[in-house]
């Protein structure tokens, strides 16, 4: 056999991919990573928002519970706290309230302050609990380390009733809803 025979032997056998096919896999594969990466940011803020709803929903159920027995609105997190544990990173730390910092501390129990404003334990809402028109209205608000989803809840005084909504925008201070 000769040299040009066994080149072309050796040759014909070989297969792999083109510079233009990979190139085109390579921007594929980036534009659906455009596409997906911020769905799963935003489903990732979405269940942190969740932590805010569930908090909410429980100081509501107290809400009615205090009502029930003392006939007036609750006013703070110690009245609040005869019927639930109501924990928080911190109040009125201003400048340490990073969820880093929250994680890494122990949850102060409210149960026997009188406080309005705290922030949740994970560091990642400032929740704020305030008396209008006969209701008694909630807001999670995300804190400025985290650029989620708020929430609002309410209860009346007036009708019984009450409602958690959950932002659907990421907008910096929650509007609660109306209960009345």
């Amino acid at each position: 056999m000769t040299a040009k025979l066994i080149k072309k032997y050796l040759y014909r056998n070989q297969e792999g991919f083109t510079l233009v096919e990979l190139i085109v896999v390579i921007v594929i594969i980036g534009i659906l990573s455009a596409i997906a990466i911020p769905s799963f940011q935003n489903a990732s803020d979405k269940a942190k928002q969740k932590e805010a709803s569930v908090l909410l929903a429980s100081y509501v159920k107290a809400a009615q519970s205090y009502y029930v027995e003392y006939g007036a609105l609750p006013r703070t997190s110690q009245d609040l706290g005869n019927y639930i544990s109501v924990t928080a990173c911190c109040t009125g730390c201003s400048g340490r309230q990073t969820p880093q910092y929250c994680k890494a501390s122990t949850p102060i129990n409210l149960n026997n302050r009188s406080v309005n404003n705290w922030n949740s334990t994970s560091g990642l809402y400032a929740i704020g609990m305030y008396i209008r028109s006969n209701q008694l209205q909630f807001t999670a608000n995300p804190t400025a380390w985290f650029q989620g989803y708020g929430v609002g809840a309410c209860f009346s005084g007036v009708t019984g009733s009450s409602k958690v909504s959950e932002n659907i925008d990421k907008r910096r201070l929650t509007t609660p809803p109306n209960c009345n």
